[in-house]
């Protein structure tokens, strides 16, 4: 059982991965298509759900990270900004992506909170997640 980070857009994004030059993997070794479907109907509002691997956990944005693992709380905050810098370039103007991350298995469970981040905004304001977290994403 593992972290597991699904993104969702209304946009088909296979090319996010060579733009990112591997920054965001996408994968489908832990999760399969019943994990994606459930996370799709419980918590997202897109037609495509992905699985994806980032260079940072992103649940590692979290006020006990930036204490205890600073070098874990600083790679999610780079690989958040290298989300949000990716989408930024594919998300229509007026849509919205997706981030929700969960212990695989969780799918089906309650979110613990959610933020909402401007695509048309260059910097990130600070984000405090945790699992069972949803990022929007807006254009």
């Amino acid at each position: 059982m593992g972290l597991v980070t699904y993104l969702g857009s209304n946009v088909p994004l296979e090319e996010l991965q060579k733009m990112t030059q591997g920054a965001i993997h996408f994968t489908e070794q832990t999760s399969d298509r019943l994990a994606r479907t459930t996370v799709q109907h419980h918590h997202l509002q897109t037609h495509y759900v992905y699985e994806i691997e980032l260079n940072g956990q992103l649940d590692d944005l979290n006020p006990q990270s930036k204490i205890e693992t600073p070098v874990h709380y600083e790679q999610a905050r780079i690989a958040l900004q290298q989300l949000h810098t990716a989408l930024k370039k594919v998300i229509p103007t007026g849509d919205i992506a997706e981030v929700y991350i969960c212990w695989f298995g969780d799918e089906e469970e309650d979110a613990l909170g959610e933020v909402t981040l401007s695509l048309q905004e260059d910097d990130l304001p600070e984000v405090h997640t945790e699992e069972r977290y949803l990022i929007r994403f807006t254009a």
